[in-house]
Formats: C-alpha cells, structure tokens, sequence
C-alpha cells in the first residue's frame, strides 16, 4: 500500500476512538493482502434439481437473489418438464423465473473453405455465433410430489448473544427489517430490507456480528437515514462508487467491531477486504478519506445513543 494513505496525525494527542480502529485496519493492511474468507457456511448454491447442473454467472446471481425475495428455502429448481418426469407437477397459480443460456448456431451462409497450414489440407469451415436464449423454472417449493435430497445443513450446535452488539442493533433508530432466510448476506436499497443467514451458519458469532454490521452500515445510505448518493444511485459492481460505496460499509463495520470490542477477532477479514476495495481506487487518497468520513456518519447513526465507545485494544498492531 502506498505510504500516502496514512491517516493524517489528530490534533490532540489522544486519538479518537475511530482513529484508533482506522490506524489498526492500516497496520494489518502494511501487512501485505490477505486472503479474504467467507465467515459462514453456504449449504448449497442454485441448481436444477433434475440434471444437477449448477448455475453460473448471471443466473446463479439471479435465482440466488429470487431464493432471498421469495423467501425460498431451498435453492432447487426445475422446468414444468422435468417437474413431470419426476412424478410431480407445478401448483397452479404459480410463475417461473426466466434463466438464460447461449445456444451456438452455424451460420451456413457464411461457410467458407479453409486450408490448414500445417497439413495442406482443405475443410468446410462453417462459422458458429451464440444465440442467447431463455426457458423457465420454478423453485422446488412451488411443485408438488416431488422427492428430492435435501442439503446437509452446515450449523453450529449453539450461538452466543454478544450483549454489545445486540444493544447497538436493537438501539439503531429506523432501522431496516432484517430477514433470516437463504445463504447470502446482502442490504437490497430498494426494498429497504437486510438479508442475512442465520447465526448458526457463521463460523463464529464475532464474525455473524462483523457481517450484519456491514449490511447495516449500507442501510444507513437510504434516503430515509443518510442519504448517501452511492446507496439511492445503485451503481454496477466494480465501479468507482460501488467500489468506495464497499469501502464504507467495511470500515463503519470495523467502527462498530471495535467499539463492541470483536475487533481482535474479524480484523485480518475487514482488512483483506478493504484492501481489494482500494485496489479497485487505485489507492486514491481522497476516496480514502471520505470512505472514513462517511463510515464514521454512518457508525455514529447506527450507535446512536446506545452505547459509550469501548476502549479499543491497541497491542494487536503490527510492529
């Protein structure tokens, strides 16, 4: 990381409680790039129940996504065909979901004859192109008769309320609903709603703290709290504000973390983290320093009044 981007020394010699956490996220960051982990255990992705395919790119996003809005238990899906080759059927009323796939088509009026040069000889050659084309399937809990192997759940015997944290996420005012359901961590703007997977599924319950502070975090960009533009203006993944949009998030949930004080245990992931968000920056300073400005906004909206800040452990900074 560049030098630049250390934070400017405060005024006062006490450092503030931020500044303090800032400074720590930094020093694991001089460290070199770690690898980000996913703290907790997805039991399955999308996939089509009949074939066993698993869905890829945008319809595995897609139907991961249909699985959070209609509170599907199961990611398993089927055509109304292969629902009937397996005994069962599509309950009335029901709607599909549109899935895509490209069908190659060869393009006879363009056929040409090409010699190989390394053997001489002379072939058909008959150009190909992608057409993309769509079919329907249906979640397993919209059919009926239908026998399949349910997932092996990947939980933890037992979770541990962390009192700290549950006083700041009961004390934030007009907070957003947040809903147990899927395998997918995510704040959705225009629903004004968090989805979260259950405690159980984390590795740890520091870390199912760390990640339902993050998605907070994003909810206090709504209109209706912070109105911050990246949040009410979505933009694609990967660009410039989606990017320092992350930066926010995982920086105001590093906040949250140490003034809860599981800091010493989701550190190393927030800094991995925050690290491929930077690379994205190209380690601009300014962008930096705002994503602290408005992480801080966001960690103080989200505190409220609920909770005095909490020394913060400075003996886990790197030498």
């Amino acid at each position: 990381m560049k030098q630049s981007i250390k934070q400017r020394e405060p005024q006062s010699e006490q450092k503030t409680v931020y500044q303090q956490i800032t400074d720590q996220v930094i020093a694991q960051l001089e460290k070199g790039v770690i690898l980000w982990k996913k703290p907790w255990a997805a039991d399955e992705m999308p996939h089509n129940v009949s074939s066993r395919h698993y869905y890829k790119g945008w319809n595995a996003f897609y139907l991961n996504m249909i699985c959070l809005l209609k509170e599907f238990e199961y990611p398993h899906f089927l055509t109304f065909k292969q629902a009937e080759a397996m005994d069962g059927n599509i309950r009335k009323g029901e709607h599909g979901f549109k899935v895509i796939y490209f069908e190659m088509k060869q393009q006879h009026d363009k056929a040409t004859m090409v010699t190989d040069k390394k053997t001489g000889e002379t072939k058909l050659h008959i150009p190909t192109i992608p057409i993309l084309k769509q079919f329907t399937v249906f979640n397993i809990a919209q059919t009926e008769g239908i026998e399949f192997e349910k997932p092996e759940s990947h939980v933890r015997t037992s979770v541990e309320k962390i009192e700290t944290c549950e006083k700041i996420i009961a004390g934030m005012k007009n907070p957003p609903p947040i809903k147990y359901r899927g395998n997918q961590a995510c704040y959705i703007p225009s629903l004004d709603v968090v989805h979260m997977p259950q405690q159980k599924k984390f590795y740890t319950d520091e870390s199912y703290y760390s990640t339902l502070f993050h998605e907070l975090v994003h909810s206090t960009g709504h209109a209706s709290r912070l109105n911050r533009e990246e949040v009410t203006n979505p933009n694609t993944f990967g660009s410039q504000p989606y990017s320092k949009e992350e930066l926010v998030a995982e920086l105001g949930n590093a906040y949250l973390s140490g003034v809860t004080g599981i800091l010493p245990n989701t550190l190393e992931n927030s800094a991995a983290y925050i690290e491929g968000w930077l690379n994205r920056l190209r380690h601009n300073d300014k962008f930096f320093l705002q994503a602290c400005s408005q992480a801080q906004q966001a960690a103080d909206y989200i505190i409220g009044e609920t909770l005095e800040p909490l020394p913060v452990q400075t003996d886990i900074v790197a030498a």
